[in-house]
């Protein structure tokens, strides 16, 4: 990746450094407001130093192992990364 490569926010448009393998991930200011279906806030977070993926509704405690996210009301799939961390990109069906 170069520091120069940007692609938009596909829910605000704020630049976001461009990774091939996810094209069309969220800037942090929207992955920040990533809810449940019932508009609850979500924290995502890699299971181990390994990796893996686990969705926590915030404000609760309570795991949720649903992938499916909402973003502004855009519906979106956040997962593990590559190399670590969490990613999120809107839904493609």
């Amino acid at each position: 990746m170069s520091t120069t490569e940007f692609h938009p926010c596909p829910i605000c448009s704020t630049p976001v450094p461009h990774w091939a393998r996810y094209p069309k991930s969220v800037c942090h200011n929207c992955f920040d407001k990533a809810c449940d279906d019932k508009g609850r806030k979500l924290g995502f977070y890699n299971v181990s130093f390994s990796g893996g993926f686990k969705a926590v509704v915030e404000e609760t405690g309570e795991e949720n192992e649903n992938h499916i996210c909402y973003i502004e009301g855009v519906k979106c799939w956040a997962d593990e990364a590559r190399f670590g961390g969490i990613v999120i990109q809107p839904f493609e069906s």
